[in-house]
């Protein structure tokens, strides 16, 4: 072969490997494009995420829907029968009990959870009157079953079992003036294993004695409840969004008490972390009962 063929040869060979190159960068080049493109639609998704997403408001007495330790109820289990149960976290590290009181000896203990709503069995036309003793006091409430009957009944049938003894209040908010309690975890995001409609009122007004439902979005109610122990509780006015099923008649003062102890970690409270507003002290409900004061028409 003459030395001008084989330079024709080689320069073919070099130009053919040229080629290749040119055609593994342009690849290169392509799986690059596609990755970032990839990585701004995530970007895009993660920021409608942000703004779209569940922006739960601090300053209302809601809660998430239930996780960790609950047990979801059987499909096939009847009405208000138990099919599971939640242990409550503990309510300090210290153990310390509020308004110098000791921890009930129903503290700690696990809470069952129920398949559905139980059946009706109050009478939406009598009045019935709740006592909720306290770690700080007694508080007596006069439930409204005419205008909120599958709140109170609820209520009552949660009583009944026992639910609410040995609980303690887990959240207090000073900025609408609410002390929190129902959940049986105490980490506010529990419940009974079923949720009851939202019995609302036109132009309800959340003024100091009013017992009303926490929930996390509409019919979501439980067993998480909230007292109103101040003039601060009208703010919740604009958002009326939360059944209202009793009122204070004894012992708002206890409420107004409760309202007064120290949380445990403003800083993270004031951050938007509503663990932070559980009481320093626990305050535990130590017996609620619940009995029919007046017949219906």
């Amino acid at each position: 072969m003459s030395k001008r063929s084989r330079d024709r040869q080689l320069a073919k060979l070099a130009a053919r490997r040229q080629a290749e190159r040119d055609a593994a960068a342009r690849r290169r080049t392509l799986i690059t494009g596609v990755a970032a493109g990839v990585i701004a639609v995530v970007v895009v998704i993660v920021g409608l995420g942000v703004l779209l997403g569940d922006e739960t408001d601090t300053a209302s007495p809601s809660a998430s829907p239930p996780t960790g330790p609950s047990v979801s109820p059987s499909p096939s289990a009847a009405t208000g029968t138990k099919t599971g149960t939640v242990t409550p976290t503990a309510a300090n590290e210290s153990g310390d009990v509020a308004c110098g009181a000791d921890a009930p000896a129903k503290a700690g203990k696990p809470k069952p959870q129920f398949a559905g709503p139980p059946p009706m069995t109050i009478d939406p036309k009598a009045t019935y009157t709740a006592t909720m003793v306290t770690s700080c006091g007694t508080i007596v409430i006069e439930l409204d079953a005419k205008r909120a009957p599958q709140t109170v009944n609820s209520f009552s049938f949660l009583t009944k079992k026992g639910y609410f003894d040995g609980q303690y209040f887990h959240r207090l908010d000073t900025s609408i003036d609410v002390i929190q309690g129902g959940d049986p975890s105490g980490t506010g995001a529990d419940g009974p294993g079923y949720t009851i409609p939202d019995e609302l009122r036109p132009n309800a007004s959340y003024t100091a004695g009013t017992l009303a439902m926490a929930n996390a979005g509409p019919n979501t109610g439980g067993s998480q409840f909230f007292i109103i122990t101040g003039p601060d509780g009208a703010n919740l006015d604009e958002n009326p969004n939360f059944t209202i099923f009793g009122n204070v008649v004894e012992g708002l003062s206890v409420a107004e008490r409760i309202q007064a102890l120290p949380i445990s970690d403003p800083e993270a409270a004031a951050n938007g972390d509503l663990s932070g507003q559980r009481p320093a002290q626990a305050v535990y409900i130590e017996k609620l009962t619940i009995r029919k004061t007046g017949g219906g028409a």
